[in-house]
């Protein structure tokens, strides 16, 4: 797979979310650009701090990764430069679900927690089977079989607790959103760059 093969399935899973999202809202979400982009940093640099912390301390009690990414991994294959994309998706995802969650009085901590653990999982085992079947490999290989590979029931609890501080950071970044975006893009580029 090449990079451009790369970037096409990243925008057509951007489309998938979006239309897919709108379809929940019942009608055409239109972005404020400024507030997205802070959800898509801030998912991205949060799911890259807390891949490489989860999946170093799993590694540490159980003498083995969780996961091993394939498609262009970084910090010993707990995470990848293309998890940039992946946590952001799931960011827009945040983002564009929202407004839907607030109208269904869905906006305390545990239901945002419950759900973001439940729609992470789904979310990773459709992406990665998709591209599995696209180019034959993993976009990241779960060491466990209990999901045939392409996720784990094991990051249940991971999810939950990091549906609990993505709700936290999400609240305290919209309060300093210049200066939250510009941490995030630091993380980002220090997480990248020093692999």
């Amino acid at each position: 797979m090449d990079g451009m093969s790369l970037i096409l399935f990243a925008l057509s899973w951007l489309v998938i979310i979006y239309v897919g999202n709108c379809m929940l809202a019942g009608k055409v979400i239109v972005p404020n650009w400024s507030e997205m982009s802070l959800y898509i940093t801030t998912m991205a640099a949060l799911g890259l701090i807390g891949e490489i912390i989860f999946d170093s301390v799993y590694q540490a009690v159980f003498n083995a990764p969780l996961w091993v990414y394939h498609v262009l991994p970084i910090h010993d294959s707990y995470t990848s430069i293309y998890s940039v994309f992946l946590w952001g998706m799931i960011g827009l995802h945040i983002y564009l679900l929202k407004d839907l969650l607030k109208r269904k009085k869905l906006t305390s901590a545990l239901a945002f927690s419950t759900i973001f653990m439940v729609e992470a999982i789904v979310i990773e085992t459709l992406v990665n089977l998709s591209f599995l079947w696209l180019f034959d490999d993993y976009i990241y290989y779960y060491l466990p079989a209990d999901l045939w590979h392409l996720a784990s029931l094991q990051t249940l609890p991971l999810y939950l607790f990091a549906g609990f501080i993505t709700y936290i950071t999400l609240r305290t970044a919209r309060r300093y959103s210049r200066l939250a975006l510009m941490g995030n893009f630091l993380v980002i580029a220090i997480l990248v760059l020093w692999r």
